[in-house]
């Protein structure tokens, strides 16, 4: 039997007109798109900003997410909220606040152990790098085809690359955070079979496990090869949303395939026709 890939471009002008709900807010997931689109481009100019507040804003945000590891994302949210209602300044940037800040937020991990990424995470920003976000960021750009692999981030104890690269993805539209959601979808509809030239290179091994570095690196430039594939309409970022979103919404832990609009596109919609 002859298997034809599914279409990206077809697949996504469906897909974006669906609804996903997440954080109390529901909207077409074209919508999601746009809204982090806004996110990154904010974030961008606190990049050049250069001042206290922009610092603090930037480390923030970092952290948020190199704290989540296995927390669901709403969780991650209430990390986000008591460190910015107890991190102002730079003056509060101290170990006794850190405990306390992930005591209140009842922190999955303990926080003795967010505690001190939080101080490794600070040392490289404040210490090591003098708070040259511009610097960093440049190199996350330079290297993101690879993944950046090179940053001083996962050298850090519990910072691994998925967590690391929703921090980035923040900042940087090239950056995807592939969890489990995104990998479940891509796969079921047929476009992780996109890959097989990717595995020239001897890093990569095919899979869809994203707690697996090779698995992983190679979802990282799967992604970048499908966004080529739009003529990069849509960015990596874009697919990640438009994926995580759908994963939420359509195609979760059980799929609605017999409700789904791309049941005749999608390879296992086909399949359970």
């Amino acid at each position: 039997m002859e298997i034809k890939l599914p279409d990206i471009n077809r697949l996504i002008s469906k897909i974006i007109k669906i609804e996903a709900s997440f954080n109390k807010e529901t909207h077409k997931i074209e919508d999601w798109i746009q809204k982090h689109r806004k996110q990154i481009e904010e974030n961008r100019k606190l990049i050049k900003s250069k001042s206290d507040e922009a610092d603090i804003k930037i480390l923030l945000s970092i952290l948020r997410d190199l704290l989540v590891r296995a927390i669901k994302g709403e969780s991650g949210e209430k990390v986000y909220t008591e460190l910015r209602n107890s991190i102002k300044s730079k003056q509060d940037l101290k170990k006794e606040n850190y405990q306390l800040i992930l005591k209140k937020a009842k922190y999955r991990w303990g926080a003795k152990v967010g505690s001190q990424v939080i101080i490794d995470v600070v040392k490289i920003f404040a210490q090591n790098l003098k708070w040259d976000w511009k610097n960093y960021f440049d190199r996350a750009e330079k290297y993101h085809e690879t993944d950046f692999q090179e940053d001083e981030l996962l050298k850090i104890k519990n910072i691994k690359l998925k967590v690391r690269d929703l921090a980035l993805s923040s900042f940087n539209s090239n950056y995807v955070a592939n969890d489990l959601h995104v990998t479940r979808v891509i796969t079921r509809i047929g476009l992780l079979n996109y890959g097989y030239d990717l595995l020239e290179d001897d890093e990569l091994e095919m899979g869809n496990n994203p707690n697996n570095k090779e698995n992983y690196l190679f979802l990282h430039r799967l992604i970048q090869k499908l966004s080529k594939l739009t003529d990069y309409k849509y960015l990596p970022a874009d697919l990640d949303r438009i994926f995580w979103h759908f994963g939420k919404s359509t195609c979760g832990a059980k799929p609605k395939c017999s409700q789904c609009l791309i049941k005749n596109l999608c390879l296992t919609g086909q399949y359970k026709q």
